[in-house]
């Protein structure tokens, strides 16, 4: 029993550790979510506890402080930033507490820059802004092993956006944006672990993920070829997610996450069950 109270106690620490450093660090993919989610409100407004299905709605604000891409295809080198502010809405059908089905309707931006070199073989500097626009998402997560307070868990999401230009500038000169669009897209897969103390449910995985980003046509020039096209795809697939939720059992779930390595983000969602 000693040993249990050490252990707790160490990993009450160490989850208050992991989510100052998500807090503070320089984060304004995708969310990827607990494990332990399916099973963590075990009592609805609703639906009877016993009952082998059960319902929840939330809210989820996704924020991609930089997405670390780089340009290929048309171009080559890193995009310096992408940014991706995303406010959805979630919808979840949970089976036997240990599947989540789930699917996300919300409004998206992006705000992104790049360097490339012009036809004149001078480097020129895009900056690109987006309106508002619809992105849905659909996924899924399951609890594949338990022990104790322990649970093992695997997940994936796919996302999708069509985004209409608001400003794009070269060398900080305005170029028009008619008829352009910004078409992004993602999927990945994650596998991570939790363990549950008390109200807090921390988790820590990694994920593999695939980012693309379609942008053009415009009138001007923005890669390295000359086209007025240019696509974006991720630097590197695998990365680090580490999160934590709180919820008593009843009704409701908070949830704050981080995601690392592979994209700078940070996921502020909450769930009530019917």
């Amino acid at each position: 029993m000693e040993i249990r109270k050490i252990l707790r106690d160490s990993i009450k620490k160490i989850t208050v550790s992991l989510l100052t450093i998500v807090m503070l660090s320089e984060i304004h993919g995708a969310p990827i979510g607990n494990t332990a989610a399916p099973q963590l409100i075990e009592e609805g407004f609703f639906i009877s506890r016993n009952s082998w299905i059960d319902v929840r709605i939330g809210y989820e604000g996704d924020f991609v402080g930089n997405a670390r891409l780089k340009q290929t295809q048309e171009g080559s080198g890193t995009v310096d930033t992408f940014q991706q502010y995303t406010n959805s809405g979630t919808a979840t059908l949970n089976i036997l507490d240990r599947l989540d089905v789930f699917a996300a309707f919300g409004s998206s931006r992006i705000c992104s820059d790049w360097r490339f070199t012009d036809t004149s073989g001078l480097e020129a500097r895009a900056q690109l802004e987006t309106l508002y626009h619809y992105l849905w998402a659909v996924g899924a997560r399951g609890i594949l092993f338990e022990w104790d307070h322990i649970a093992l868990g695997l997940g994936g999401r796919y996302s999708y956006a069509a985004y209409k230009p608001s400003l794009l500038t070269i060398n900080a000169i305005p170029v028009s944006t008619s008829g352009a669009h910004c078409r992004w897209k993602a999927w990945q897969c994650d596998l991570d672990v939790s363990y549950k103390i008390d109200l807090f449910t921390p988790y820590i995985g990694v994920k593999y993920s695939n980012v693309e980003a379609n942008l053009g046509p415009f009138s001007t020039s923005i890669s390295n070829s000359g086209s007025g096209s240019n696509h974006f795809e991720n630097r590197s697939s695998l990365g680090l997610f580490l999160g934590c939720s709180l919820s008593t059992g009843k009704y409701f779930m908070l949830n704050i996450e981080g995601r690392l390595i592979d994209e700078d983000a940070v996921t502020i969602s909450g769930d009530l069950r019917f």
